[in-house]
């Protein structure tokens, strides 16, 4: 198990998120199922490569938005993404903190492709909680990464909460699903910014995908 582990660790290291400079976000969504989602229009967009991108259907967007085509897109449009379609694999992760998502999966930012999530704080709340019942098997500070706790769940599903400025879980202890593990720490700007990641043994998984 700690070869495995120290492998994971040394895969992620390699792979680190992006820097939190929030003069790059181009577009932004709330955290949490509970507000409306917006995603604002850039050069080079499509309905089929926003809908790949949230895993909503094309159809989905199209008659939430009331387009009468799939290339009715005007550069700076917002577009009301309907969260409640999204396909959540049947899962039961839980967001890990309130906010607002600054740089998506997969997003280009400062010439790094982001694995996960960045969740800005926007109502001053900087816990973060366990997104599902896991084992703790890091807890500590990660090169790149800053403070990092990391879990690993049922059916070799890893969470990564990196950025901390406390944590509050020790490797080799049990945390519960919506259990305090830690604060966010501050970026150079003053911003509070959660990186969070999910993987499927090292791979890494669209958040958005799975997160209720």
């Amino acid at each position: 198990m700690k070869i495995l582990i120290s492998l994971f660790l040394l895969f992620i290291i390699s792979c680190a998120p992006v820097r939190y400079q929030t003069n790059q976000i181009v577009s932004k969504i709330p955290a949490g199922k509970d507000t409306r989602s917006y995603y604002l229009i850039k050069q080079g967009d499509s309905v089929w490569r926003i809908s790949k991108k949230y895993g909503v259907t094309v159809e989905a967007i199209i008659k939430e938005n009331k387009l009468s085509s799939p290339k009715d897109l005007i550069i700076g449009q917002k577009l009301y993404i309907p969260y409640e379609y999204v396909n959540k694999n049947n899962s039961s992760f839980m967001w890990p903190i309130r906010g607002e998502i600054i740089n998506f999966f997969k997003e280009n930012v400062d010439n790094t492709i982001n694995k996960g999530l960045n969740i800005k704080i926007t109502n001053g709340n900087k816990d973060v909680k366990a997104s599902i019942d896991g084992n703790v098997v890091f807890s500590n500070y990660l090169k790149g990464w800053g403070k990092t706790i990391i879990l690993k769940h049922e059916n070799n599903f890893y969470t990564v909460y990196a950025n901390l400025d406390i944590t509050l879980v020790n490797a080799g202890t049990f945390a519960k699903k919506t259990q305090p593990i830690g604060t966010v720490a501050s970026s150079k700007n003053g911003d509070y910014i959660l990186h969070f990641e999910i993987r499927k043994n090292s791979i890494p998984k669209d958040p958005l995908q799975y997160l209720n």
